[in-house]
């Protein structure tokens, strides 16, 4: 009988401080959420503007979310976007990259708060133009793909849904840096051509996330 109340009592014991850890940690991450590492996914669309010409695309991708501080938070993304080119040709993007996003508003809505905030950071991107239905005028094969470097900059919100998963709006304008690729059609000619030297490219980008708060990296120091 002894033994039957001591492995209730063990039982007890492990189940409420599951569930005050539960509680502390869901408090945790709406009162602080410093160190929180949150994982997501995303979709995109993106407006692409190079030597006078304009392609859209839309894509998706995924995300890691680290808040740095109270008010400081991050993204670390990586996206796939396809673009149509008149129905001739495809262009597709990968990048990766980062953006620090230091909140500057603050709303609270119940235990969470939605959040305004600018964005700044860096971006890799690997580009691939392929004729699909056109026809190859290009003196080389029928694609042709480049690497560019970009810095970004744009603004965004935070909307809370629950304590640990939020809904993120972001625009960026990323400027990229990279080997000059233009493409040119006439009718069903299509060509391809990849000039010497370095050229500037623009593009928007307006991603919606949703990402969901794993654990914590590090505790806040209590002062």
């Amino acid at each position: 009988m002894k033994s039957y109340f001591k492995d209730i009592a063990i039982v007890l014991i492990f189940s409420f401080s599951y569930i005050f850890s539960q509680a502390q940690e869901k408090k945790d991450a709406s009162s602080d959420p410093t160190g929180f590492l949150s994982m997501g996914a995303r979709s995109c669309i993106s407006i692409f503007t190079t030597n006078g010409k304009e392609f859209v695309g839309t894509g998706v991708g995924g995300q890691f979310a680290l808040q740095i501080a109270k008010n400081f938070n991050s993204h670390w993304f990586a996206d796939w976007i396809t673009s149509n080119i008149n129905n001739r040709a495809q262009r597709v993007d990968f990048h990766s990259g980062f953006s620090m996003m230091p909140q500057i508003f603050s709303k609270p809505i119940g235990t969470t708060s939605i959040s305004l905030f600018p964005l700044a950071g860096f971006c890799i991107d690997y580009t691939k133009f392929t004729i699909t239905t056109g026809k190859n005028t290009s003196s080389g094969s029928n694609h042709i793909d480049r690497y560019s470097f970009a810095a970004q900059a744009g603004c965004g919100a935070t909307i809370p849904v629950s304590e640990r998963l939020n809904v993120s709006l972001e625009t960026h304008y990323m400027l990229h840096i990279g080997t000059d690729v233009d493409i040119a059609m006439s009718g069903d000619d299509v060509r391809l051509v990849k000039q010497k030297g370095s050229n500037l490219e623009g593009h928007f980008i307006v991603a919606l996330s949703i990402d969901y708060k794993l654990f914590k990296l590090w505790q806040k120091k209590s002062s």
